[in-house]
């Protein structure tokens, strides 16, 4: 199945740390915008896709994942408690081709949520690893993250970028 991956799973290193999947294209879902407003676990800010205007747009990737790994994925994600899965129809980047993808779409919203900087990094590491544009990858720098008081779990997801944790506490 194809699921289309707009937060951290855009990262090939944070999914593959999760299950294995294979990188189909990247792709833009039109009339969306991005939040950081989906409530985790952990009590931080987490991505989510909302409907907004036409000329908004949030853009992703787009994995194919075998249907056995798909389970272990939707544990990950919390679904059906802190996301619920939708189909969506996305177009590739190059505008000749669409995908009816899978997609999370989060349950627990609140308005001023924020990021912890090792999941932000885990956002951008995936946008600039696909190339998403540069206009949407400065809008996810301008992303207020703050940092997470366990420096454990911190360090372990940072390990997945091979970045020293002290590096990108603030980012």
């Amino acid at each position: 199945m194809l699921c289309f991956a707009y937060g951290s799973n855009m990262s090939t290193q944070r999914l593959a740390a999760r299950i294995p999947a294979r990188f189909v294209t990247t792709a833009l879902l039109p009339a969306y915008r991005l939040a950081f407003h989906q409530q985790g676990g952990d009590g931080s800010g987490k991505c989510d896709i909302v409907t907004a205007s036409e000329q908004s747009a949030v853009y992703g990737v787009v994995w194919e994942v075998a249907s056995h790994h798909k389970v272990t994925l939707d544990r990950y994600e919390g679904l059906n408690a802190a996301y619920d899965e939708t189909w969506l129809t996305v177009t590739d980047r190059v505008g000749d081709g669409q995908f009816e993808v899978q997609a999370y779409v989060g349950k627990i919203t609140s308005i001023g949520m924020r990021p912890y900087s090792w999941y932000k990094h885990h956002v951008l590491a995936g946008a600039r690893e696909h190339g998403l544009p540069a206009a949407y990858v400065r809008a996810l720098e301008r992303i207020d993250a703050r940092i997470d008081p366990d420096t454990e779990r911190h360090a372990r997801e940072m390990v997945l970028h091979g970045q020293d944790e002290s590096l990108v506490r603030g980012a």
